[in-house]
Order: structure tokens, then C-alpha cells, then sequence
């Protein structure tokens, strides 16, 4: 019977992580991405953008992410959650469009996939412990 419980207590946090990073990228568009993500991080999280060095920590992510947050906005669609038998451990990836307007005011949008590893807290809730993304090609149209 404990397999059949440990898997309906995963199934439940699966709803729940999904649930909440879909809180998480409604936050992005309703107060900046900033603001999202000074929220959803754990105080040591890690941010692995493309191209980039890491960044370690919810403070320095922040700083980073809130100058100019009001030139672009940052919308994901999250599409799996996955967590661990342990329960503290989760995972969710979903696909994002960065929309901006360029310096000859045309509206441009950069496409792109993530993958967020997350922490269950001592509280129950999930945070960010590790955020990665990088680029895809724009959607193809459909005829």
C-alpha cells in the first residue's frame, strides 16, 4: 500500500509544482519578470542563461533582472512536472517568448525552451533552485 500512496503524494506535488510555475510565469506578466523571480527562488538559486556565465544567488539574479524589466516582458508556458520519490525534489520545463521593441521601435520576440529544477521548503512550498533556457526557433505557422 506505501507504493500506492507515495504515488498519489507524487501525483498531488506534480499538480501542485505545475500549479506553481504557472503562478510563477502569470507573476512575470503581471509585475515583471524581476519581481517573478525574486519571489520563486531559493536564496542560493542558480541561474545558467545561454551564452552566459552562472549567476548564484537570489540577490544577484534579481539585480540583474529588474534593470529594464519595464522594456520587456518574459512569458512562459510551462508543459511537465516532474517530482522525485523524495518529494523534494522537482522539475518543470515549459517554452518562453521574450518580447521587446528595438531601438528603431519594432516590436521583436526571441523564442526559447526552459528547464526549472525545484525545492520543496520546509513550508510545503516549491521554489526555484536552478534555472536554465536557451534559444528555439520561432513556432512554425500553421496554414
Amino acid at each position: 500500500m506505501t507504493g500506492c500512496n507515495n504515488q498519489a503524494e507524487r501525483d498531488t506535488e506534480k499538480r501542485r509544482l505545475l500549479d506553481t510555475d504557472i503562478q510563477f510565469a502569470q507573476m512575470s506578466l503581471d509585475k515583471g519578470s524581476g519581481e517573478a523571480f525574486n519571489h520563486f527562488l531559493t536564496d542560493d538559486a542558480m541561474g545558467m542563461s545561454a551564452g552566459q556565465h552562472p549567476v548564484i544567488g537570489r540577490d544577484k539574479l534579481y539585480a540583474e533582472m529588474r534593470v529594464g524589466q519595464e522594456d520587456y516582458t518574459l512569458a512562459w508556458d510551462p508543459q511537465r512536472a516532474e517530482v522525485a520519490a523524495s518529494l523534494d525534489l522537482g522539475w518543470t520545463w515549459g517554452k518562453y517568448v521574450l518580447s521587446f521593441t528595438d531601438d528603431e521601435g519594432v516590436e521583436q520576440k526571441r523564442y526559447g525552451k526552459y528547464l526549472n529544477i525545484w525545492e520543496r521548503q520546509d513550508d510545503g512550498e516549491w521554489k526555484v533552485l536552478v534555472d536554465m533556457g536557451n534559444s528555439s526557433p520561432a513556432p512554425e505557422k500553421n496554414n
